[in-house]
């Protein structure tokens, strides 16, 4: 009985060895993406703070009634943080596209993004944008006045007011709606060509870098 599983134990060492050398042959002679060392990169690199979005409305008269004197508020609003869609084209083809989101658990934390795209060599057609995908009337840059004439009672009066001043400083520090780059570039090889948004323009903007090493 022992050489009989002596023997088994070496058969079934030889098939799983014979195995083993198979795969190693069949990976070596599989095709690997070829990637030139001339070529240029185009990357994207900026962090900004998402979008508030709030829905925002006025209580009426009988609504007010029902709450308590000190929890009375004329305006009410709810909201949650936007997302984006990030779309790269390169001579009308598509070379990338994604979806980013602040940071954090509730994405109200500012999105860092950095993506990189290889590019020939030459002349080309870039067009970058990043845009919100939530729907609303509500833009942030110029969002609807909700502020009612009548002021608010108990120890919420002004809150309607002082919240109004603070939704228009979030929207002149959040990323707009719309971001669009449309331009021509001209890669040389290697070279590093960076977009980015400039806070104080409010746009994208291309930046020439250097050289990368390969």
């Amino acid at each position: 009985m022992t050489a009989l599983l002596r023997v088994a134990r070496l058969v079934a060492a030889s098939v799983a060895t014979a195995l083993v050398l198979g795969l190693i042959v069949r990976a070596s002679a599989a095709p690997l993406p070829f990637h030139d060392g001339q070529a240029a990169r185009l990357r994207l690199s900026w962090s900004a703070r998402p979008e508030r979005i709030e829905v925002c409305r006025t209580l009426s008269d009988e609504e007010l009634a029902q709450r308590e004197e000190h929890m009375r508020q004329r305006v009410e609003c709810d909201g949650r943080f936007a997302t984006y869609t990030l779309r790269v084209e390169s001579d009308g083809q598509v070379i990338g596209e994604t979806v980013a989101r602040g940071a954090g658990l509730r994405h109200d934390r500012p999105l860092y993004l950095l993506r990189e795209y290889d590019v020939a060599p030459g002349v080309h057609r870039v067009r970058v944008s990043f845009t919100r995908r939530e729907k609303t009337d509500d833009n942030a840059a110029a969002f609807a006045k909700t502020t009612s004439t009548e002021a608010d009672t108990g120890i919420f009066a002004g809150r309607a007011q002082r919240e109004e001043v603070e939704r228009a400083r979030r929207a002149r520090a959040a990323i707009p709606a719309h971001l669009e780059l449309d331009t021509t570039v001209a890669f040389a090889p290697r070279q590093v060509i960076i977009v980015t948004f400039a806070p104080e323009r409010r746009a994208l903007v291309l930046l020439a870098g250097g050289s990368e090493p390969r």
